[in-house]
């Protein structure tokens, strides 16, 4: 990964200016639309807060910049909500940590990756280290959702939220980060880090071509089996959110008369079809499948086959 994105800069350069001056809280909160580089600015910021120069931070030459570079500085202590929430017994952990002195420079950071993910406990337990934060630490939390979180601890954070990119700069910061034209594929996603993800998964290339084979199931050109084979194992939530996408691309088209240049065969094609109150339908029908196959073991292309069947 390169430098920070371009739409990050400004409020990154806010955030050093915070740093120069002294007037860092000691909890920052980061909130913006999910895959907008909550993480990486989190990330970025927290390489700010350990360096040892705070005039000039982060230098990239003292020794906590250079073992923050390599991912393993101890004064450094991240929580992932991503990887199946965060419970309290890591919180306690990470606070029991931080009230010891830093091992290395003058700061320690605890790092909250998706903070909407903690349970009742550890939002608690995070909550009485905001009201008396240990010395020299800072807590840096991000999240897309931030109703999500207590009241109580978004009174005790310093708040940014991060701005969206246009088309054009998500499109330009992906050929430069991963060689990749993701163009054909901004009717799915517009959040670039989402998009990122997607160039290294299996779901890059059937996404590009799912609007074809839609367009090809509403002319008859392919049958309803053949379709819904088109979803594997890995790619069956992709499958199923860019069906969602799709519907919801033909429900804006009724009042905007525009879409994706890329989708266009298959948004004329389902209004040719069907009434926005059947779309409407299919949205609430594919949604509940969704929410379905993530509760149970029932077999994905067979529900996804019954779906398109029923359409």
């Amino acid at each position: 990964m390169s430098a920070l994105a371009p739409w990050l800069e400004q409020d990154y350069q806010q955030a050093q200016q915070w740093r120069r001056q002294g007037k860092f809280h000691h909890a920052l909160l980061i909130s913006g639309i999910n895959g907008v580089g909550q993480n990486a600015f989190a990330e970025a910021v927290a390489k700010l807060l350990l360096c040892e120069k705070t005039d000039n931070a982060p230098c990239g030459q003292c020794h906590s910049c250079q073992v923050a570079k390599a991912d393993t500085h101890p004064d450094l202590m991240v929580l992932d909500g991503q990887e199946g929430g965060i419970r309290v017994d890591a919180v306690r952990q990470v606070v029991a940590k931080v009230a010891n002195k830093p091992q290395l420079g003058y700061s320690k950071v605890v790092l909250l990756h998706d903070a909407h993910q903690m349970n009742v406990n550890a939002a608690n337990a995070i909550l009485k280290a905001l009201e008396e934060p240990p010395a020299s630490t800072f807590f840096v939390l991000t999240t897309h959702t931030s109703r999500s979180l207590m009241p109580t601890i978004l009174s005790r954070c310093q708040r940014m939220t991060l701005p969206t990119p246009n088309a054009d700069q998500v499109s330009q910061w992906l050929l430069n980060e991963a060689n990749v034209d993701a163009s054909n594929l901004l009717w799915f996603s517009q959040t670039p880090y989402h998009l990122l993800s997607l160039t290294q998964s299996p779901s890059f290339d059937m996404l590009q071509q799912l609007p074809t084979w839609l367009a090809e199931w509403l002319h008859g050109n392919l049958r309803s089996d053949e379709l819904g084979s088109k979803a594997s194992k890995e790619t069956t939530a992709d499958f199923i959110d860019g069906l969602l996408a799709l519907l919801t691309q033909a429900v804006q088209y009724t009042v905007t008369n525009q879409c994706h240049a890329h989708v266009h065969g298959a948004v004329t094609g389902l209004l040719a079809r069907y009434d926005i109150y059947r779309l409407m339908g299919f949205i609430q029908q594919l949604t509940h499948l969704k929410s379905q196959l993530d509760k149970t073991h029932l077999n994905p292309t067979i529900q996804i086959i019954g779906e398109l069947n029923s359409w």
